[in-house]
């Protein structure tokens, strides 16, 4: 029982990095490891840290929760707030539950032992998914998806030649691959600026191979800019040798692509950047792009009329079915950033931001702090650096907000801050 209760934080993140990968329908294995947590979570921890130690970066996602759950009272539709709340009530469960479980970093690196090996596995089966006719049981793509509650994306009517190129294309656990290249984007900076060298080189390659084969456009943007600030900021001693790596990447984007070796890779960064600047443009467009500019159009329209307070929780989606489902399918806003904005209003994003940001600053300053051990440093560092380049990468997805490898890690993050500043609570 001591050897379970040591561990459950452990299986509890593991099982949230795995996601909808362990489900049958809405039910997932991560709910059910959920409810053993919450009756081991130490209540009177909690409870002495908030009474006597209050701040306001721990304790913002509490305030978070409070505010999305008042707005529920002007939302035009309360379902989708409640539903809302409830994607919203489990990402703040694993922030105080990872929060009030580590205190050292000895627990910490268990963690991270844990998300490693679900991370292996995961990207393994990506592996397979793309050079094999293997596909995981529980993805849009499986003809066993079924048998678990889920139904089947591929339509029978395409031909065999198209189905080939959607069956190659990974989802692992997380069953879209857009949220799988904004998983991999987040676990970037943890494989790059690890010690251990399998880890740093053949780890980093494993996930861009992935991270390609997504087609995720913010992602590869948001992986080549954390990639190029890594790289700049650990290995550039001169300024002679930034100028020279600097023109060879101006090269790539100058020099004809007959004549350049890289130029696959070019113009998947210039497309990369020409899709996230070019939804702010006015233009017509009936792909993918073209789809998120209508969903960004139809929510600004409607903010005009809710600035301050925003629409309620989670009705972003109530706008966009009263405007009509873009491509007669979608009503996720695409943009958890926006999102915000349109459910909460202004001011709550202003806020949500600069308790991000300031998160972000504090993680930079514990990581180049000489009185902490190399991992912590190394765990602030990555943090910090994936939470920046997720500024990016989460308009992969259709919305964060459900999507829990965020919420795991805004919670090693707070983790982080908690152990150099001594808040170790020892309460029975």
């Amino acid at each position: 029982m001591l050897k379970l209760k040591e561990n459950s934080v452990n299986i509890f993140l593991a099982a949230a990095l795995i996601g909808l990968g362990l489900s049958f329908g809405k039910i997932y294995a991560f709910h059910l490891i959920f409810v053993v947590s919450f009756i081991l979570f130490p209540f009177k921890k909690a409870k002495y840290f908030f009474l006597n130690k209050p701040a306001f970066v721990p304790f913002f996602p509490a305030l978070m929760f409070l505010f999305y759950f008042l707005s529920m009272f002007w939302a035009p539709n309360v379902f989708y707030a409640i539903e809302y709340l409830g994607y919203l009530f489990f990402g703040v469960a694993i922030i105080y539950i990872t929060f009030f479980s580590i205190n050292n970093t000895k627990q910490l690196k268990k963690v991270f032992i844990f998300l490693g090996l679900v991370l292996l596995l995961e990207i393994i089966i990506c592996l397979l998914e793309m050079y094999s006719s293997f596909r995981y049981p529980i993805s849009p793509y499986s003809e066993l998806v079924s048998y678990f509650g889920h139904g089947y994306k591929i339509d029978l009517n395409i031909s065999s030649s198209v189905k080939s190129l959607i069956l190659s294309v990974p989802t692992g656990f997380h069953w879209n691959p857009n949220n799988l290249a904004t998983l991999i984007s987040l676990a970037i900076p943890f494989t790059l600026l690890n010690t251990n060298k399998w880890i740093k080189y053949t780890g980093t390659l494993l996930l861009l191979l992935v991270l390609g084969a997504t087609n995720s456009r913010a992602g590869m943007l948001s992986v080549s800019i954390m990639i190029l600030y890594i790289f700049f900021t650990k290995f550039i001693v001169s300024k002679k040798a930034f100028l020279v790596i600097f023109g060879l990447c101006l090269a790539l984007f100058i020099i004809p692509n007959k004549l350049n070796p890289f130029s696959s890779v070019s113009n998947r960064i210039s497309d990369s950047i020409e899709a996230v600047f070019g939804m702010f443009e006015n233009q017509e467009n009936t792909n993918s792009l073209g789809a998120r500019q209508e969903l960004m159009k139809n929510a600004l329209d409607e903010l005009d009329n809710n600035l301050w307070l925003g629409t309620g929780a989670g009705n972003s989606k109530f706008i966009q079915e009263k405007n009509g489902k873009v491509a007669n399918k979608l009503t996720s806003l695409h943009n958890f950033w926006l999102e915000i904005v349109v459910d909460v209003g202004i001011v709550f994003f202003l806020i949500f931001i600069g308790w991000y940001f300031l998160i972000v600053n504090k993680l930079f300053k514990i990581s180049v702090s000489s009185d902490n051990d190399s991992f912590l440093s190394y765990v602030a560092e990555s943090s910090a650096i994936a939470l920046s380049g997720l500024l990016i990468s989460a308009i992969s997805c259709s919305s964060i907000i459900y999507f829990f490898p965020f919420w795991i890690l805004l919670s090693i993050s707070l983790v982080v801050l908690k152990i150099p500043e001594n808040k170790t609570l020892n309460i029975s």
